[in-house]
């Protein structure tokens, strides 16, 4: 059931938007987008999450439709508006959840005492330690995007604008569909996350420059110093988020289960396992 979107005003005075499944409680899990990814792009999941009776809600990062830009944004920021959101609803216990580019800000997350696990979903590792390898195995989409943002933010605002031009659907999940993506084409999940895409889209392009500002800058924090359960899930053919940085979070986190599936693509996996994420994610929050 699509809920009414809501608004918190943080103590620096910008606003962030969320949207929750409906529930209360003091226990809940948090999902965080991924690039492009509006809040209403996880109804899917919200619903999922209400029919086993958790507290679930998901939230804009700044820049995203009602969530007002932050420039310069780290990735430790987007934890600092989490923690306040948390407060504001009442929530002393929390498991984030991150697809893809929401993945390293649900690890951030991590060092709040309030959490008691973290999942990540095809998450990026920290631009500033893997270097070069940061790149190994992307395809030239993704390629095309990080050059621009380095280059000149406005150059990949105008790309991603460019996609409005044509399908948007091929934009984010390439024109060429595997099996897997295919099989994950047939899901309501796929239509909701890429007509999502469309909205943010819609709504403006403030989002481009503080999301990539957290890909590309340290992030604020060291993952290795986050402590609580970490389940982290990565797809062996991900093009978007290539394998190395799924193994490299899994060898600095200190404790984290790594799940890698074989033959999987980066939306693919999302959508083909949603169900085992997301129980991942309950049993965290249940299991504390």
């Amino acid at each position: 059931m699509t809920q009414t979107r809501q608004n918190f005003t943080l103590s620096v005075g910008r606003n962030l938007e969320y949207l929750t499944n409906g529930l209360k409680s003091e226990a809940a899990i948090i999902l965080h987008a991924g690039t492009t990814q509006d809040i209403a792009g996880w109804q899917t999941w919200l619903d999922y999450f209400a029919s086993k009776g958790i507290f679930a809600l998901s939230f804009g990062r700044s820049g995203y439709a009602g969530s007002t830009n932050q420039p310069g944004r780290i990735t430790l920021d987007v934890a600092k508006d989490v923690a306040e959101l948390s407060q504001h609803l009442g929530i002393t216990k929390f498991v984030n959840l991150g697809l893809s580019g929401g993945g390293q800000h649900a690890i951030a997350t991590g060092l709040d005492p309030r959490s008691v696990g973290v999942v990540t979903v095809g998450s990026l590792a920290p631009f500033a330690e893997l270097g070069e390898r940061f790149y190994d195995g992307m395809q030239q989409a993704d390629l095309d995007e990080y050059a621009d943002a380095l280059r000149d933010i406005n150059d990949l605002i105008k790309r991603f604008q460019g996609w409005q031009d044509g399908n948007v659907a091929d934009s984010v999940a390439g024109a060429e569909l595997s099996e897997r993506d295919q099989l994950a084409a047939s899901k309501p999940t796929w239509k909701v996350v890429l007509d999502s895409c469309a909205f943010t889209m819609e709504k403006g392009w403030d989002w481009v420059a503080d999301d990539y500002s957290s890909y590309l800058q340290p992030w604020g924090f060291d993952p290795r110093d986050v402590k609580v359960p970490t389940v982290i899930w990565q797809a062996e053919l991900d093009k978007n988020v290539p394998v190395q940085h799924g193994k490299w979070l899994a060898e600095h986190m200190p404790n984290n289960r790594f799940d890698l599936r074989a033959g999987e693509s980066h939306l693919g996996l999302y959508v083909n396992y949603e169900e085992e994420i997301m129980q991942s994610a309950i049993a965290l929050l249940t299991s504390s």
